[in-house]
């Protein structure tokens, strides 16, 4: 008695999707306008200094602009590319959310604490409040703002768990808003000023003297492990050095303020 096993040779391939396809093509047009927007955009002083000269990280951000509904000279005044992750301000949050039915109001303010209610178009209701004691447990008080405008800065902390809470799928999982990642309010326009011209053993003396009292503000930022230390750091870098120099330190003290806050959640 013989056994034949039979074949199957009606195997079938798995097929590429005709929309999956369509997908790709659509964000690879997407991909390509909004670069070509970047590279014009970037060149010029209407951009803020984090974009300019980086069409690549422009793009990104006219792109995620574009998922949340910001026009593209929008989305690079309203879009902050930190850490890898995109970051936008409370009250952008609360425009685009207001603009598809959620409604926000101020339960309560005052100097110490900020109560926000927020409601979705389906009926869902969410409340936030944010203290001083929260915001410097965890570790935000260090941004200047929480001592000159305490109101401004606990309101944006509220209104923009309220909104996340609300609206994830509209947000896209924006972990951090623009305000989480002051680090100095102060608008960058300290420069270097050079030293008078000075000839012979002087200037030779000048010049090594300034050489020593130079300081290496990166490395100094990467030696930090406490978040209150970054904003005395900034300062002095902020007086020290260029504006596109304090620009550069200013992402790199960004990325490590959220990366040590992370570290103590």
């Amino acid at each position: 008695m013989t056994q034949e096993l039979a074949i199957n040779t009606d195997i079938q391939v798995p097929q590429v999707s005709d929309d999956g396809v369509a997908d790709l093509m659509r964000q690879a047009e997407a991909m390509s306008a909004a670069h070509k927007l970047a590279t014009v955009l970037c060149n010029t002083s209407m951009v803020p200094a984090t974009f300019r000269n980086k069409p690549d990280d422009g793009a990104a951000a006219i792109l995620y602009g574009a998922e949340v509904g910001l026009k593209p000279q929008q989305a690079l005044q309203q879009v902050f590319v930190v850490h890898g992750q995109p970051a936008i301000y409370a009250r952008t949050m609360a425009a685009l959310l207001k603009a598809k039915g959620y409604t926000f109001s101020t339960v309560e303010t005052s100097d110490t604490s900020v109560t926000v209610e927020g409601h979705s178009p389906r009926g869902e209701r969410e409340i936030s409040t944010w203290t001083i004691d929260r915001a410097k447990k965890a570790g935000y008080t260090s941004n200047k703002k929480y001592t000159s405008d305490p109101q401004a800065m606990l309101y944006a902390k509220a209104l923009s768990e309220v909104a996340r809470k609300l609206a994830p799928d509209v947000l896209l999982g924006i972990k951090y808003t623009a305000e989480d990642l002051e680090l100095e309010p102060v608008k960058m326009t300290a420069t270097r000023q050079a030293p008078e011209q000075e000839r012979g053993a002087d200037a030779v003396r000048a010049a090594l003297e300034a050489k020593k009292q130079e300081r290496n503000f990166a490395e100094e930022l990467a030696g930090i492990s406490d978040p209150d230390g970054l904003q005395p750091l900034m300062a002095d870098a902020q007086a020290a050095l260029s504006e596109a120099e304090y620009e550069e330190l200013a992402q790199a003290a960004n990325a490590k303020w959220i990366e040590l806050n992370e570290e103590e959640a």
